[in-house]
């Protein structure tokens, strides 16, 4: 043999003790297999150790005899797969040792060739701890869905949301509210609502938390809250906290109207007490005023029965002087003088006009007595005519010269009321009715029963109220006078005088053709 040729051998015997030492000492358990028989034919010692046989009992065994019988179908399945195919294989089995222990292995398998041999070599490796944990990560995980199922929200996690998104996982009140009802199929609470709901109200509270009401057109509210975290990888997840906030929504709906209504009543009762308040203001006024008519009715009366004496007392004189210039035994000089009849007639002339004045008088105080009625503050049976006419005798000084009343009264009963406060509604309107009316014009008072009602109605002809105006006409504060003229108080006390008598009152109005008031008051 020649000296290349020996070294060409030591350098095969070298490679093949390399080779050997390292399926030796090799971690895991290593087996030749006959590719036809599939009878061991040569292990390692790591082979031995794992399955407590030595390499003598395992040679000739078949490969499917290490496994637990209900594993051999598969391993035979492996054996058969790569035998035939030529291609490498791996499946996980267990093994059962020689002393009848149950050991977990992760079982690969290939095709070997070497001269013109072929093998099958099983590279079976340890995973009996790496189950354990496995079985015991699953426990826990288990556990841990145990738990967050029992959770009374929901919640969902998303992996690789930075690349490819997938659903992790979904609690039982995830899918309840989403509707996956099977373990593989996903819900869709991580996409927006669907079309026709609603937008979401989004917040984000102090501590930075993201918050995120979405409306369903089922009626549905849910608040998502999320947030993110970096897994060990580098890729990130996302958390989604689900509650069902329908029923609080609703609640908080029904209070935001309930405190609108609140706020509604207020503001109504706040006008009714400004309305009380300027009804009590024009009672006083009212008192007032009756305390100052007697007043001024007693202050007047003295001085007017002294006029009224000393008047009839200088017609009776007059009457007398008279008598003596004409009788025949007055001096002609007297009795002819040609100025004597005229100052003779001028005065009984005044005294007439001074009769008449005081008469005018009388009948002012007694209407302005009758009108305040101190004396009737309660529910009384009165004459509505009375009323009336008492009421004009006191704006007089608003119409004289100007307009025109015109009457047409009907026969009415005795109606039941404050005759005070009817009075005010009346000088209310025909005051209002005076003050539209630019230069002259005419007012018509029309008095007439409707069923088991009066109905006095005050037609003026003055300039109207606007269309859009006649809504708010009985509102406290409106007016359409001028600043300055006025409060915006006189019909809202028109209103609420007949509205406590249990009347109404009704308005038609046409912008320069005047406005007809009519005011219906039950007799009893």
């Amino acid at each position: 043999m020649s000296t290349h040729d020996e070294k060409e051998n030591e350098r095969l015997r070298e490679s093949e003790e390399k080779y050997r030492k390292m399926i030796e000492h090799a971690n895991d358990a290593i087996f030749a297999i006959d590719i036809k028989t599939a009878e061991i034919l040569e292990v390692n010692p790591r082979a031995q150790e794992l399955t407590g046989y030595t390499a003598d009992e395992l040679v000739g065994m078949k490969v499917w005899d290490l496994h637990p019988p209900e594993e051999r179908e598969a391993a035979e399945g492996l054996f058969k797969r790569v035998s035939s195919t030529g291609r490498g294989g791996r499946t996980d089995l267990s093994f059962i040792t020689k002393d009848r222990a149950l050991i977990a292995v992760d079982v690969s398998a290939s095709v070997i060739s070497y001269g013109k041999k072929k093998i099958i070599q099983r590279i079976c490796r340890d995973v009996t701890q790496k189950r354990a944990m496995e079985r015991e990560c699953a426990e826990q995980r288990d556990y841990f869905e145990y738990i967050l199922n029992m959770m009374p929200v929901g919640l969902g996690v998303r992996k690789n949301i930075d690349s490819k998104p997938q659903v992790e996982f979904e609690n039982t009140k995830l899918r309840e509210m989403f509707g996956g009802d099977r373990p593989r199929q996903r819900c869709c609470w991580y996409e927006k609502p669907p079309e026709g709901s609603l937008p979401a109200k989004i917040t984000v509270d102090d501590t930075g938390v993201y918050a995120e009401e979405r409306y369903y057109p089922d009626g549905k509210v849910y608040q998502f809250t999320i947030s993110y975290y970096r897994n060990q990888d580098g890729s990130w997840s996302e958390l989604q906290v689900v509650h069902d906030v329908t029923e609080r929504r609703k609640l908080e709906d029904r209070l935001e109207k309930a405190k609108e209504d609140l706020e509604k009543k207020v503001e109504e009762r706040t006008l009714e007490l400004r309305h009380k308040q300027a009804q009590l203001v024009q009672s006083e006024k009212m008192a007032a005023l009756g305390h100052l008519v007697a007043g001024v009715a007693h202050e007047i009366n003295t001085p007017l029965g002294a006029l009224k004496s000393n008047n009839d007392l200088l017609i009776r004189a007059l009457s007398r002087m008279r008598g003596v210039v004409e009788n025949p035994a007055t001096p002609d000089a007297i009795r002819k003088h040609p100025d004597m009849s005229k100052i003779l007639s001028s005065i009984e002339d005044l005294n007439a006009i001074n009769k008449s004045a005081m008469r005018r008088i009388v009948t002012i105080v007694k209407s302005l007595k009758k009108f305040a009625r101190l004396d009737e503050a309660e529910r009384d049976r009165v004459d509505i005519h009375e009323g009336l006419e008492n009421t004009l005798t006191l704006v007089h000084h608003e119409m004289k010269n100007r307009i025109n009343v015109h009457r047409d009264y009907a026969e009415l009963p005795l109606i039941t009321c404050y005759p005070n406060q009817i009075n005010q509604v009346f000088m209310n309107i025909l005051v209002n009715a005076s003050q539209s009316i630019e230069g002259k014009g005419d007012i018509f008072v029309k008095t007439f029963r409707t069923n088991d009602c009066v109905a006095v109605e005050i037609r003026d002809s003055g300039k109207g109220i606007p269309k859009e105006n006649l809504e708010k006409i009985f509102d406290p504060g409106f007016t359409t006078k001028g600043a300055g003229v006025g409060t915006g108080l006189g019909l809202s006390i028109v209103y609420k005088i007949v509205d406590d008598h249990n009347g109404k009152i009704e308005v038609e109005s046409e912008v320069g053709k005047g406005t007809s008031f009519r005011v219906i008051l039950p007799i009893q």
